[in-house]
């Protein structure tokens, strides 16, 4: 015992000690079993479960708190199309300008997928619509705006019909199909001349009935001498007279000795 004590030392104690219950510990944990549920978050330690020592799809959805995951904890591209459930992502969940162009590939956008009105006018980029991307008859004529279309440079000859003009000549106006001069011509000494007259204009003088319905429209005189001549002459006995209309539509007739004025008529399509 003497001997035995003469070699005991501090440093002999403690090292018999650690190494007493090193082993007998290691024996004791191994030998009895945790209580269910007796570790809990408490008895872990900061950072302790790292994703290393985690299973492979260990941890799901059902187990992840709302918003839980935001965009600041998701590496770059760690999210992929096919790990996304139809419908899992909505316009409410999208942030404001989060989709742009760049992000959008032909197609993939399908129109089904679109709210109604989602699509405004403010949100589509200039030339983003071009005529390759408008189906055949999309745009319909309601669609169009009449004044910022010019001719068709393939239907030069869009104003005629067969090769003859289909419009009124310069300095008249159209009244029910007919062109009419916008101002009375003369004063001539005689149907003969105002017919002459209308011929080398490329018109006609007009039937009573027809210059007598644009009395509304044109300066047709004040009755009388201040009337206009039109198509129609006859006799009585021996004497040439030729009918005339005024502004109140009255028809009379004239020697064709008094001077009159006239207007002539014209075919809309010459």
């Amino acid at each position: 015992m003497r001997q035995i004590r003469k070699r005991l030392t501090y440093a002999n104690v403690t090292a018999t000690i650690a190494l007493f219950m090193a082993l007998g510990g290691a024996t004791a944990i191994a030998a009895n079993q945790l209580p269910r549920n007796s570790v809990g978050p408490r008895q872990l330690q900061p950072n302790a479960v790292r994703t290393g020592y985690l299973d492979k799809n260990a941890v799901r959805t059902g187990k992840i708190a709302f918003e839980a995951v935001r965009a600041g904890k998701i590496a770059k591209n760690a999210v992929v199309t096919n790990r996304l459930r139809d419908g899992a992502v909505t316009g409410a969940k999208l942030a404001r300008e989060a989709v742009g162009a760049g992000q959008l590939r032909k197609l993939a956008v399908n129109t089904s997928r679109l709210g109604n009105e989602s699509v405004q006018t403010g949100k589509i980029g200039s030339g983003a619509i071009s005529t390759g991307k408008i189906e055949d008859d999309a745009v319909t004529g309601p669609k169009v705006k009449e004044s910022t279309l010019d001719q068709v440079p393939s239907a030069a000859e869009a104003d005629k019909v067969g090769g003859h003009s289909a419009a009124c000549p310069a300095a008249t106006v159209l009244i029910r199909g007919v062109c009419f001069d916008s101002a009375p011509n003369g004063p001539v000494a005689g149907v003969q001349a105002a017919s002459d007259g209308c011929r080398d204009k490329g018109g006609y003088l007009p039937t009573p009935l027809e210059l007598r319905s644009t009395r509304d429209v044109l300066d047709l005189g004040t009755g009388g001498p201040d009337s206009r001549y039109t198509d129609s002459v006859f006799f009585e006995g021996a004497s040439e007279r030729t009918v005339v209309v005024d502004d109140e539509g009255n028809l009379t007739s004239i020697p064709p000795s008094e001077a009159e004025r006239y207007i002539c008529a014209y075919a809309l399509v010459r």
